[in-house]
C-alpha cells in the first residue's frame, strides 16, 4: 500500500515543484516583454529604423530573462504604422516550457515518453501606446501690449515671442522628424490671443470659416 501511495504522492510533488517553476519563468518573461517595449518605444522616438529597433528589442528582451534560456522564448516585434495600428508599439513572447519532474511521472503512469515530455507554451503581449499625431497648440498674445519693448531687451515683446515660438517648433519638428515609424509625427495649431484674428481676404470662404457662428463654441469667452 506504501508503494502505491507513493506513486499519486510523487505525481502531486512533481506537479507542485513544475508549476512553480513554471510560474516563474512566465513572470520572468513577462517582466522582460514589458522592460524590451518601453525600452524599444524610447529608442523608436530617437530614430532608430526598423531593423535596428527589432535587434534592440530582441538583445533587451534576452537581456532580462533571468536565467530563463533565450532558446526557449521566441519574440515578435509589431512596430508601429498607418497599417498595423497606428501608434502601437506591440510586442509578443512566446515561451516554451519543459517541466523537469513530470516527465517521469508520467511515463510511471503509463505516458509514452513523447506524450511525457511535451512542453507547455504560452504567449504574453505587451503594448505600449504611442500617439500617432502629437498636436501642438500655441496660444500666442498678439494684442496692443506686445508692442511694447521686452524687460532688459532691446527687441518687442512680440518680436521675441516670434523668436521663441519658432525654435520650440523647430526643436520639436526636428525631433519628429527621427521617427520613421508614423507619418505626421507632430502637427502645430495656432490660437491668437486677440479678439479677432486678420486671416487675409483670401480665405474669407475658407470651409475651416465658421461665417454664420454655428459652431457651439462660437460665442463663448474663454478664460
Amino acid at each position: 500500500m506504501t508503494v502505491v501511495a507513493m506513486v499519486p504522492l510523487m505525481g502531486a510533488l512533481a506537479m507542485a515543484v513544475d508549476f512553480t517553476e513554471m510560474s516563474r519563468e512566465k513572470q520572468a518573461v513577462s517582466n522582460a516583454l514589458d522592460a524590451a517595449n518601453f525600452a524599444t518605444a524610447r529608442r523608436l522616438t530617437e530614430g532608430a529604423t526598423d531593423d535596428q529597433l527589432r535587434a534592440y528589442a530582441l538583445d533587451f528582451f534576452n537581456a532580462n530573462l533571468n536565467k530563463i534560456n533565450p532558446a526557449n522564448t521566441t519574440l515578435t516585434v509589431t512596430l508601429p504604422s498607418n497599417t498595423t495600428g497606428g501608434g502601437l508599439l506591440k510586442m509578443t513572447a512566446r515561451l516554451d516550457y519543459k517541466p523537469y519532474f513530470y516527465p517521469v511521472f508520467g511515463q510511471l503512469v503509463g505516458k509514452s515518453e513523447t506524450d511525457a515530455n511535451q512542453r507547455i507554451s504560452f504567449n504574453i503581449t505587451s503594448e505600449v501606446r504611442l500617439k500617432n499625431t502629437l498636436e501642438v497648440a500655441l496660444v500666442l498674445d498678439n494684442s496692443g501690449s506686445m508692442t511694447k519693448t521686452g524687460t532688459g531687451s532691446g527687441q518687442t515683446r512680440i518680436d521675441l515671442l516670434k523668436t521663441a515660438a519658432k525654435q520650440l517648433v523647430d526643436t520639436l519638428a526636428q525631433q519628429a522628424a527621427m521617427i520613421k515609424q508614423v507619418d505626421r509625427p507632430v502637427q502645430f495649431g495656432l490660437v491668437p490671443f486677440a479678439a479677432s484674428v486678420n486671416v487675409g481676404p483670401g480665405n474669407g470662404n475658407a470651409p475651416w470659416m465658421d461665417t454664420e457662428g454655428l459652431s457651439p463654441v462660437s460665442n463663448e469667452n474663454f478664460d
